[in-house]
């Protein structure tokens, strides 16, 4: 009798944990076609906190063509160019406040708008640590760069000879990077403001005007690339928490001074390289929505259809996780009173 109610017990424990196993099996496939049934004959829109001109519209637009393919429901995806107004707030904005929370609304702005948050609050209706972001293309990194006729080939030759940096303004990365080496570097960079943008200093390079600009490599890479093949342009340091993969042997600003509070400050500046061509969405999406694109974007981003189409397009890939972007933020927003000032 004992004999017979273990058997029946174990035949009922059994059947639970297959039923059990069943279930847990099946419960993913069920949230997978829930959000699929959701994402089928919907539009997902891109908010571009930029204008028409630079990389940001090329990179959503390349996004939008091969992220549809890698989620469910295979929705359409539209780039709408919002404008970089105020370093893209406008567009911070609204997804902090305004934005569909369903999912079907996301954003990609300046790259400066995490650091923004802590050094111009009063302007920063939104909380970047709430955002949920899907993932960044490329890390897109400000640099400094010499044309082969300067004299000061270097930021340590810059330290004694003096070299002519033209910028657009002092907000500007063109301006800002020259300046924190002046004053934390030793280096004798004249800057020179008031060019209009990096086709601006790079006619006026070729007119011997200046000898040094900033702004992003890519920039570089897509407008005058020739600069690079000829080797007309060389970067001396770039703005960025890593080095840049394509130019191993040139140093980052936070290595270049030796000032621990100075070097804090290198590092809070350029942390916004890894935000450059970064996804995101609003606050308060349903967290199976947010798990879904963020699967599709690190599938699409080893797509070898999308690679080749971003190659053509002359769109580096050099791809930042959602998670590392979340603790990238964190660390920002983190960043102390005196850092942030000295930063500012």
């Amino acid at each position: 009798m004992i004999s017979s109610m273990t058997g029946c017990h174990w035949r009922t424990a059994a059947g639970a944990a297959v039923a059990g196993t069943v279930l847990s099996l099946a419960a993913p496939a069920v949230a997978q076609d829930a959000v699929a049934d959701f994402y089928k004959g919907k539009t997902i829109s891109i908010l571009v906190g930029a204008g028409e001109g630079g990389s940001f519209v090329p990179y959503a637009q390349v996004l939008a063509e091969h992220m549809k393919r890698q989620i469910p429901g295979t929705p359409n995806i539209i780039v709408k160019t919002m404008g970089g107004q105020g370093g893209g707030l406008d567009t911070a904005i609204q997804m902090q406040n305004t934005a569909t929370k369903d999912g079907l609304t996301m954003a990609m702005t300046q790259q400066t708008i995490v650091l923004a948050q802590v050094i111009n609050p009063e302007f920063a209706r939104y909380d970047a640590r709430t955002w949920n972001w899907v993932g960044n293309m490329a890390a897109i990194r400000n640099m400094l760069a010499v044309w082969h006729t300067a004299k000061a080939q270097s930021v340590e030759a810059a330290k004694t000879t003096e070299a002519i940096v033209g910028a657009t303004g002092p907000s500007s990365p063109t301006y800002i990077m020259p300046s924190f080496l002046n004053r934390f570097a030793g280096t004798k960079f004249k800057i020179v403001s008031g060019y209009k943008g990096t086709a601006d200093l790079n006619l006026a390079m070729q007119r011997g005007e200046i000898e040094v600009r900033g702004g992003s490599w890519v920039s570089v890479e897509l407008a005058v690339p020739e600069f690079i093949t000829e080797k007309k342009l060389k970067p001396i340091v770039f703005a960025s928490l890593d080095r840049d993969p394509g130019n191993k042997d040139v140093p980052t600003l936070a290595e270049l001074v030796s000032d621990p509070q100075a070097k804090q400050a290198a590092e809070f500046i350029s942390a916004e390289a890894a935000f450059g061509r970064a996804f995101f969405l609003p606050p308060g999406v349903p967290a199976d929505r947010v798990a879904t694109l963020r699967k599709a974007f690190e599938a699409m981003i080893k797509d070898p259809v999308m690679l080749a189409d971003a190659a053509k397009k002359r769109l580096p890939i050099d791809p930042t996780t959602a998670e590392e972007l979340t603790k990238v933020t964190a660390k920002v927003v983190a960043t102390p009173k005196d850092v942030a000032a000295l930063a500012k």
